[in-house]
């Protein structure tokens, strides 16, 4: 491999990070270089939407923490985290791609812009007492120029992975979220598809035929009829059906992505119990059903409730 995208590589993969920034940083240098060929002076508020953009898709779908300490987030997370509330309160709860709502999003691009500049441009290509020559910094100027910029086009696909692998692994130091890999290629693709839960009605019928809603425990009039997952989807990423229940839609929309209380978890558990035994009864046989015998064994429910 060309020494250029080795000393790259080598900086992505050995790089100290006491937080994700460094990811933010070098993954829109590379799209910068891919998508706008014709630049070869970056200037910083042409990276800071982007990393925006990447920190707002990670936290509206899976509130990802970027840093260890909740309580002291890294500045360009926080503003994120603020401006995603107050889309929230305005627009409601449903997830979007930053993508599609820049136009309603106030993206503090100066600030991000002078936070590269201080915290992050001059750090990214250090690596223990070694600084690699990766490209030319204007920091008064917040320009950035790769050396190299036709060799990240070239190899920006086994960049795109290899940044996406580190920022996963830090990742999985702040959350105990499962699927973390696959949250991290989902909102870099923007190819998250909810899957319909109609499958599981079979199921859920046997144990509740009368439709019963799972939190009021009130009949559901049938045209407000809905699957809630009781563990936020957000959190599993995955419809699994020892997590799934029956609940009216108001109460599944308005419960958002609370956590349940203990005494919800102890229902859906009791409530696996005893669709494990009718499922056995039955006869059914099949991945999702094999899954709920597991998730008993293994205590899924509590310990993902737990994570």
């Amino acid at each position: 491999m060309d020494k250029y995208i080795q000393d790259l590589c080598e900086v992505i993969r050995n790089g100290d990070m006491e937080n994700t920034y460094k990811m933010v940083w070098i993954r829109s240098l590379v799209e910068t270089c891919v998508l706008e060929p014709s630049l070869k002076t970056i200037h910083f508020d042409n990276l800071s939407k982007k990393i925006f953009g990447y920190y707002w898709n990670q936290t509206i779908y899976f509130d990802l923490e970027q840093s260890p300490n909740p309580q002291k987030r890294p500045e360009i997370y926080q503003r994120v985290v603020e401006e995603i509330g107050r889309y929230r309160s305005k627009y409601g709860y449903q997830p979007q791609w930053f993508s599609r709502v820049e136009s309603r999003v106030n993206v503090p691009v100066k600030n991000i812009s002078s936070v590269l500049v201080k915290d992050v441009c001059w750090r990214f290509p250090k690596v223990g007492n070694i600084t690699y020559d990766l490209y030319e910094l204007d920091r008064r100027n917040r320009t950035v120029t790769p050396h190299e910029p036709e060799k990240i086009r070239d190899h920006s696909h086994i960049l795109f992975d290899l940044i996406n692998y580190r920022w996963t692994q830090k990742l999985e130091e702040f959350n105990h979220s499962p699927r973390i890999s696959k949250k991290v290629r989902g909102t870099d693709r923007e190819d998250i598809k909810r899957k319909s839960l109609s499958k599981f009605k079979k199921y859920l019928d046997l144990e509740n035929p009368n439709h019963i809603c799972f939190h009021t425990e009130q009949i559901i009039d049938p045209k407000n009829l809905s699957i809630d997952h009781v563990i936020p989807w957000s959190y599993m990423f995955s419809d699994d059906l020892w997590n799934l229940v029956y609940v009216d839609r108001s109460i599944n929309s308005s419960k958002s992505n609370r956590i349940p209380d203990e005494k919800t978890i102890e229902k859906l558990e009791k409530r696996n119990h005893e669709l494990s035994k009718l499922i056995h009864r039955g006869g059914f046989k099949s991945k999702d059903t094999e899954e709920l015998y597991l998730s008993i064994d293994q205590g899924y429910v509590r310990k993902f409730w737990v994570g």
